[in-house]
């Protein structure tokens, strides 16, 4: 395959998935903290400046809060054309990669990315927050996932797929690290933790695993550590690995390149690191160190398979 097709299909796959998340998060910030009015206006400050950073925009200074901060947080996190993270941007440029790959895509997926984009080319900000943000952003969750459904029953499972699967479960699992990254360390509540459940789209799965738990780190080793989860950094981190040795058809267990060698490495500490540990080194530093790793693999992933190369 082509590199320029593999990368395509990488990134159309990567911001697809990140588009999905950012729905999901931007859903569940503004009905805590406008719809159902369950938060303080400094707990729902701060919440939005999370949302906003996972976006990428610029901190306290240049957003300063007041009364319509809410308001303003969603139009930037969602429909700002200047930050490449916001649900548009990625929306965009996932539907400009897939224009490019068009041969490449089986045509029901074409027009799952392309439906997705025509529809979010026709709504404004004013008139989503007049109706509600709801319907919008479940919208573009549930084309997100359903995309991911397409691709597994109409695409052959051969090299285009593996490049899918390595963007969409890189992705949620850098998305579920930053998601933890704004977990708030001075509040253990059930409260503070099952916002981040439903941010990662693990609220239900958690209390049908976990019924009786009563200890608010079981959320964390479930978003962490749980096998079968399919947004746990766990096991996102192990379907990459598996995306990675079927294109290079090495044996698991060993590496052939880069990619392979530092996604093993963080699979193998996942697989051997306690709860106990990560409680007491801090979730939010696990994190961090988390991110950092999967950034790493990212890196590794680029300069394997989409190597830069020099004009002549």
């Amino acid at each position: 395959m082509l590199s320029r097709v593999a990368e395509s299909l990488y990134w159309m796959s990567r911001n697809l998935a990140r588009a999905e998340s950012l729905a999901r998060i931007v859903d569940v910030a503004f009905n805590r903290t406008v719809d159902r009015n369950v938060a303080g206006r400094d707990q729902a400050t701060a919440m939005w400046r999370n949302v906003l950073g996972l976006v990428g925009v610029p901190g306290d200074d240049a957003y300063p809060g007041g009364s319509r901060f809410a308001t303003d947080a969603f139009a930037l996190a969602t429909f700002s054309r200047e930050h490449h993270s916001s649900i548009v941007s990625c929306i965009h440029i996932a539907r400009h990669n897939a224009a490019s790959v068009r041969a490449e895509l089986s045509s029901e997926a074409w027009e799952a990315v392309n439906a997705l984009y025509l529809y979010i080319e026709k709504q404004s900000p004013r008139a989503v927050v007049r109706a509600g943000p709801s319907s919008l952003l479940r919208e573009i969750r549930d084309a997100g996932v359903a995309f991911g459904g397409i691709v597994d029953a109409t695409i052959t499972h051969g090299e285009e797929w593996n490049f899918l699967q390595l963007g969409r479960f890189l992705e949620r699992a850098a998305m579920t690290a930053a998601v933890l990254q704004t977990h708030d360390e001075s509040d253990d509540s059930v409260p503070e933790w099952q916002r981040m459940l439903e941010m990662c789209c693990a609220s239900e799965p958690f209390a049908r695993t976990l019924r009786h738990s009563n200890d608010p780190y079981d959320a964390l080793g479930f978003l962490l550590l749980h096998r079968t989860f399919p947004r746990s950094v766990r096991h996102c981190t192990a379907e990459v690995d598996h995306a990675l040795h079927r294109l290079s058809e090495t044996r698991p267990g060993t590496f052939s390149n880069e990619a392979e060698r530092v996604t093993g490495r963080l699979g193998a500490m996942l697989d051997y690191v306690r709860l106990a540990e990560i409680v007491d080194d801090g979730p939010v530093g696990f994190a961090r160190r988390l991110a950092l790793r999967l950034a790493e693999i990212g890196t590794a992933v680029e300069a394997t398979y989409f190597p830069l190369v020099p004009a002549a």
